[in-house]
């Protein structure tokens, strides 16, 4: 029995599905079917019910069993070589996307927290995206994660850190800067400036656009919030940002408006863990930390 065969039926158990399940993994199709055939002829029985006019894949009795004894399976191979892994390097790697982890270590040194407990621990940049699926592939012991929307994932243990509203944020020079609350409609003509691809931020401002066929354009799109910033602050533009990306030095020549209540956006933050990973002391220490966090 391959572990590879065990993986794709356990996946498309999950996703009831031939073409996730063959995109999950990067694979054909027939890939996916000619694997669950070589373990119904091993097993001498049928693990999904054949049936042209199901759209979903259904498991049989036989199916359901099966898929919880090789849940079993790959989780100890996965424990088992997540142990290994961790014995080899002293180091265990989390995921940081920029504008969460600035926050985080804002409110680490305001509280005076000793910075040598994170001595042990690698941190990787990157975006929330690019994080995910770092975790999935297992380079990644642990991350820090940013949506617009509580995470789900079956392969992880995620918990939630905060939540964050999105400001429309202009200069307090700018025209709009006594507003109350704002809708996007209101803005369509401005000049944004916006955080790249990598960020979260960018999907909240095309997710508020699209309402509007797309009509606010970006006049540049960078990775740096302190830039984006002090170019706002000058009058350059506005920007999208939630409350993360703010300080309360920045109050004194920016102004965040309110979104109107039907357009309001929010920021989940959270960090998550591959579900086989047995914790080590030093990702113990690092959850500590994150939990005792405002």
């Amino acid at each position: 029995m391959k572990l590879k065969d065990l993986e794709y039926f356990y996946q498309l158990a999950q996703f009831k599905s031939f073409t996730r399940v063959a995109k999950y993994f990067e694979v054909s199709q027939p890939t996916i079917s000619y694997a669950v055939k070589r373990l119904e002829e091993e097993l001498q029985c049928d693990l999904i019910i054949k049936d042209p006019s199901h759209r979903n894949v259904v498991l049989t009795q036989q199916g359901e069993i099966f898929v919880k004894q090789a849940e079993e399976v790959l989780i100890l191979i996965q424990t088992s070589i997540n142990k290994v892994r961790q014995s080899l390097r002293p180091e265990v790697s989390v995921g940081f996307p920029p504008i969460i982890s600035n926050y985080i270590f804002n409110q680490l040194i305001s509280k005076d927290y000793a910075l040598q407990d994170l001595s042990n621990i690698k941190m990787v940049r990157g975006g929330s995206r690019a994080l995910m699926l770092s975790l999935e592939n297992g380079k990644l012991d642990l991350s820090l994660l940013g949506s617009l929307e509580p995470l789900e994932n079956t392969q992880l243990v995620i918990n939630p850190l905060f939540e964050k509203d999105f400001y429309i944020v202009v200069s307090r020079k700018h025209p709009l800067a006594k507003q109350k609350e704002i809708s996007f409609a209101d803005v369509l003509d401005e000049k944004f400036i916006l955080l790249d691809e990598q960020n979260i931020h960018l999907q909240a401002f095309k997710r508020l656009n699209h309402r509007y066929m797309d009509q606010a354009k970006a006049l540049l799109k960078i990775d740096d919030v302190q830039v984006i910033k002090e170019m706002v602050k000058k009058n350059m533009g506005i920007t999208l940002l939630s409350d993360i990306a703010l300080s309360e030095d920045d109050e004194t020549e920016l102004v965040k408006i309110p979104l109107v209540k039907r357009e309001k956006t929010t920021f989940y933050a959270s960090y998550a863990y591959p579900k086989n990973l047995v914790l080590s002391q030093d990702l113990v220490n690092f959850i500590n930390i994150l939990n005792s966090l405002d």
